[in-house]
C-alpha cells in the first residue's frame, strides 16, 4: 500500500502538505474548526477529567488572533462547558453539536419533557447493565458505553432503540464514539452548523475542519471543498486526510501558524 495512502483512500494529511499549504498559504481568509474530545485532547474514560494542555491553548491563542483566521471549536459538549475547558480567548465555540451557541434559541418545553421522559424510561431499561453511564446535558442526554463489554453494547444497542421508538420523530439518536446521544430532531448537527457559521465570515473563507467522531461526518461532507481531516483510525470517513492522533493534530495547529506567518 503506499505511503500517502490510508484505508479506503484518505490520505495522510503530511504527506500531502506541500499541496495543502500552497491551499492554505493563498486562501484570503481561514475558518478553522476543530472537535474537541479525541482531536484536541485525547478521549478519557471519564468526560469530566479533560482539559486542554496548555501548549496547544497558546498555539490556539495565537490562531485566534490572527486577521486572516477564525478558530471556532464545535464539541457535543455542552458550551458553557467545552469553553471552560478550552479556554482559548478570541475563539468561537458551538457546542451540542453546533446547535447551541450564545445566540442559539432555547430548547422548546415539549422537546425538553420528551427528553426528561426518554431518560428516565432509558435508564429504568438499561439498569443492572455494568459499564453503560448516563449523561444529562440539558437539552440533550448521552448514554456512554465505554466502559462496557461488546456483549453489552449490543444488547444496550437493541434497547436504546427500541425504547426510543415512542419518542421520534421529535428526538433521535445520534451515533458518535461509544456514545449514543438523544436529542431533539431540530438540532441538525455538525455540518447545518459550519455551513451557518461560513456564512456569517466576510469574503469566501477556506473551512478547514479536525474531527475524530462519526458526529463529525456530516460536518466532512458539507465541506468537501474545504480542507477535512479525520483524525484517528480513516475508515469509512468522508474526510480527504487523516491524522494519527491529538499529537499530530498540535503539530499540524503549528505548521498553520508557520504558513500564514
Amino acid at each position: 500500500m503506499p505511503r500517502s495512502r490510508s484505508r479506503r483512500g484518505t490520505r495522510r494529511l503530511f504527506d500531502r502538505w506541500a499541496q495543502v499549504a500552497e491551499r492554505l498559504r493563498a486562501a484570503k481568509h481561514l475558518a478553522l474548526f476543530l472537535d474537541f474530545d479525541g482531536t484536541l485532547v485525547p478521549l478519557r474514560p471519564r468526560p469530566e477529567d479533560v482539559w486542554l494542555d496548555d501548549s496547544a491553548r497558546q498555539v490556539l491563542r495565537r490562531l485566534a488572533r490572527h486577521p486572516r483566521l477564525t478558530v471556532c471549536i464545535v464539541s457535543g459538549r455542552r458550551l458553557k462547558d467545552v469553553r471552560r475547558r478550552a479556554r482559548v480567548r478570541g475563539a468561537r465555540y458551538l457546542g451540542l453539536h453546533g446547535w447551541e451557541r450564545d445566540d442559539s434559541p432555547s430548547c422548546a418545553t415539549g422537546a425538553q419533557e420528551l427528553l426528561r421522559c426518554a431518560k428516565r424510561l432509558l435508564a429504568q431499561c438499561l439498569a443492572g447493565l455494568e459499564g453503560l453511564r448516563v449523561e444529562d446535558k440539558g437539552f440533550t442526554f448521552a448514554v456512554h458505553y465505554r466502559s462496557a463489554t461488546l456483549g453489552t453494547v449490543r444488547r444496550a444497542r437493541a434497547i436504546v432503540h427500541e425504547a426510543l421508538k415512542p419518542f421520534t420523530p421529535p428526538l433521535r439518536v445520534l451515533e458518535g464514539k461509544k456514545v449514543w446521544e438523544v436529542l431533539p430532531s431540530d438540532v441538525e448537527g455538525k455540518g447545518a452548523a459550519v455551513r451557518k457559521l461560513l456564512g456569517e465570515l466576510p469574503g469566501a473563507a477556506l473551512p478547514v475542519y479536525l474531527g475524530d467522531d462519526a458526529t463529525d461526518e456530516s460536518a466532512f461532507a458539507a465541506l468537501r471543498h474545504g480542507v477535512t481531516v479525520r483524525v484517528g483510525n480513516p475508515r469509512r470517513t468522508k474526510a480527504r486526510f487523516c491524522l494519527r492522533d491529538p499529537k499530530e493534530v498540535i503539530t499540524f495547529l503549528q505548521k498553520l501558524e508557520a504558513e500564514i506567518a
